[in-house]
């Protein structure tokens, strides 16, 4: 009796057998290159297009306290202050200058590359706008200096400021076009893989089984990156509107929300007011006790100052030891000294940092819109003459 399969039979099961590990392998190189592409993907998306919304935001920060520095320059009386105004005008110049080179020297598609030479177009104009006005405000000319600020540079950084934001927002629909390509091709990749399973299931449970745990782990890992990119981006996005030591608002989004604030208080008819806070010897604070105490000084400020507003209204720093604090609808003009006195009475309470008692102590001026300024430059800066009035009021009872 023949105790072997029948030689068709055999070559029929070995066929078999061979079309199981060539559906294995399929399988398995599939999952792998699959697995290499997205990752690849993710990487693109981390490294690249994040780094390029960062550079744009820098970008943007830079040139509007160029911009700032310009104004604070033709508006200011006092000879030493325009020459402190001009250095910051300078520097912050180079700033711009760094962020778009840096930019330039990345891998930039058709889009990219179009909208740096959209700015190289404006760009010339504004330094040549910048640097007459400038001029006008080093000779003391502030009239003319002023109307060319509004006129002339004005609309052309808002064009700038616009052309840069239609960037970062390029980057980020590049990055959440990559996303859902990438969740697209994750699903297709399991379904596929789960449909040869099945197949695989009648030739052989114990592979399909082990290539069904391979996939969900790798599936597994893929969703965790993209949680982990979202949790990114979402931090990022935090990060370049909130000061990183102490969680308030920085410079631009405080000046951002005064502008909506402004925009609204006059479509609305009701008022606000701003406050500008400078901490009192803060350098001796430093000096005596160390930057650690200084930044826990810091940090209590913020805190305070962050549980003396309310939920609509908003408290930044804006650098150093200045900070800022945006109330709305404040319709008596009377509220704002007794609002500078609720505010200095929080900031000044005392506190113990590592054993040592610290004061604070402050400075604070103050804006009302519209009766101080019916644009954010001339609110800005009728809040910070008060504080600095405030500051030598403050050094002249000293003496």
């Amino acid at each position: 009796m023949n105790q072997h399969l029948p030689r068709r039979m055999t070559r029929q099961l070995l066929a078999g057998f061979a079309l199981l590990i060539t559906l294995m392998l399929g399988l398995i190189g599939h999952a792998v290159w699959q697995i290499g592409d997205l990752k690849e993907r993710m990487r693109d998306i981390v490294e690249l297009r994040n780094q390029k919304i960062q550079l744009a935001t820098d970008l943007q920060e830079a040139s509007y306290n160029r911009h700032s520095a310009l104004v604070y320059q033709a508006v200011a009386r006092d000879a030493f202050e325009r020459d402190e105004y001009f250095q910051q005008y300078i520097k912050w110049g180079y700033q711009v200058g760094l962020a778009r080179t840096t930019l330039k020297a990345l891998p930039l598609d058709e889009f990219e590359i179009d909208n740096l030479k959209r700015q190289d177009g404006l760009v010339g104009r504004i330094i040549d706008e910048q640097e007459i006005i400038s001029d006008l405000a080093a000779r003391g000319v502030m009239e003319e200096a002023l109307s060319r600020l509004a006129a002339d540079l004005r609309p052309l950084n808002l064009e700038y400021t616009e052309i840069v934001e239609s960037l970062r927002r390029y980057e980020r629909d590049l990055i959440r076009t990559a996303l859902e390509q990438t969740q697209q091709a994750t699903h297709q990749a399991i379904s596929l893989h789960l449909g040869l399973g099945a197949v695989l299931i009648l030739l052989a449970v114990l592979v399909s089984e082990l290539t069904r745990r391979l996939l969900r782990r790798h599936a597994v890992t893929i969703f965790e990156q993209m949680h982990q990119l979202e949790q990114a981006g979402t931090r990022l996005e935090h990060e370049a509107t909130h000061d990183p030591l102490t969680g308030l608002a920085n410079r631009v989004l405080f000046y951002r929300r005064l502008e909506e604030a402004m925009l609204h208080a006059s479509e609305e008819d009701f008022s606000l007011a701003i406050m500008y806070i400078d901490l009192d010897d803060f350098k001796l604070v430093n000096d005596l006790h160390g930057h650690a105490a200084g930044d826990a000084m810091l940090q209590a400020v913020a805190d305070r100052l962050h549980h003396v507003v309310r939920i609509a209204d908003t408290a930044a720093r804006l650098g150093g030891d200045e900070f800022a604090l945006l109330f709305v609808g404040v319709q008596e003009t009377d509220e704002c000294p007794l609002l500078c006195d609720k505010v200095g009475k929080s900031v000044g309470q005392p506190m113990e940092f590592e054993g040592v008692l610290l004061s604070p102590a402050c400075s604070i001026g103050y804006a009302l819109y519209p009766r101080d300024g019916l644009s954010v430059d001339t609110l800005l800066h009728a809040a910070d003459e008060r504080m600095y009035q405030a500051k030598r009021a403050r050094k002249a009872k000293r003496a």
